[in-house]
């Protein structure tokens, strides 16, 4: 991540290919659960992600295992009862808060707005297959599902072409994230105007990894991801966890719900993030 990190809502470019209309908010009564994964990707990622749900409440973690100086530890925790979410930065105590919205709410209520794009058209197949295995993890059944996922894009598209091979074992956590799980679990990044067009061949549902293997070749160059299980338990959970710690200050806030995680809401802070806004917006009108 780099020095700035700003936490905002902003027009997006991740089509969610699951399904036309946004998850619907709920409010889960999940029993006490831990689980701990590493995440590799190529040589250059190594991460350790903790997941603690209790009830309503779920509180996720994200460590390094080979940190630079800037290196950071994040955490979220949700309280899907209050609708309130609190983004940490654990290194140097700093949080922001901000409302968990129901975005099939809000959708709803919107006044229609055209997304169409103008540009060229990209096609993306997705097969999805449940193989029908089953491995058994506390009181939970995990599902084996293979995915393929070809990425064409039409001449003129900036959507690179690819290919992403994977194979997983999956979790159902209904309610994880303080949604309503979507049908598919899929996700997909298009670049500035292209179309996307969906093709679904096989349709099994993901869930939560608990172990994975992404091979995803693009432009000549392969990547391969991991998800490795280190931890499952259903032992009782402190309620502390998914509090605010004590002691943590406020992030700086950046305008349009944003907050910069990096450093506290400060006098001297705020001054200088309007400063050099303000030097922008002047240097804008010379050009």
């Amino acid at each position: 991540m780099g020095t700035l990190v700003t936490l905002c809502v902003s027009a997006s470019v991740l089509i969610l290919a699951a399904s036309v209309e946004p998850p619907k908010f709920i409010v889960p009564n999940l029993p006490d659960l831990t689980i701990k994964t590493r995440r590799t990707s190529g040589d250059w990622m190594s991460r350790v992600d903790t997941l603690y749900l209790k009830g309503a409440r779920q509180r996720t973690e994200a460590v390094v295992e080979k940190p630079t100086r800037e290196a950071v530890n994040w955490a979220v925790i949700r309280q899907c009862g209050e609708k309130r979410v609190f983004n940490l930065n654990e290194r140097d105590k700093i949080y922001a808060s901000s409302k968990i919205e129901d975005w099939s709410e809000r959708s709803r209520r919107a006044r229609p707005v055209s997304l169409a794009r103008s540009g060229a058209e990209v096609m993306m197949t997705i097969d999805s297959v449940d193989t029908g295995e089953r491995r058994q993890f506390e009181h939970y059944a995990v599902r084996h599902v293979r995915v393929k996922i070809r990425v064409e894009p039409t001449h003129g598209a900036l959507t690179p072409p690819s290919v992403e091979e994977i194979d997983g074992w999956y979790i159902d956590l209904p309610g994880f994230g303080c949604q309503e799980q979507g049908a598919r679990g899929f996700g997909f990044l298009s670049s500035g105007q292209d179309r996307l067009q969906v093709k679904w061949l096989g349709k099994a549902t993901r869930g939560y990894a608990i172990e994975e293997k992404s091979v995803k070749t693009q432009v000549g160059n392969k990547t391969i991801s991991n998800v490795e299980l280190l931890e499952i338990s259903e032992a009782p959970l402190n309620p502390s966890l998914f509090e605010l710690p004590a002691g943590y200050r406020q992030a700086l806030q950046t305008g349009n719900g944003g907050a910069d995680l990096t450093k506290p809401d400060t006098v001297s802070n705020r001054a200088q993030y309007y400063w050099t806004r303000l030097t922008f917006w002047v240097r804008g009108l010379f050009r």
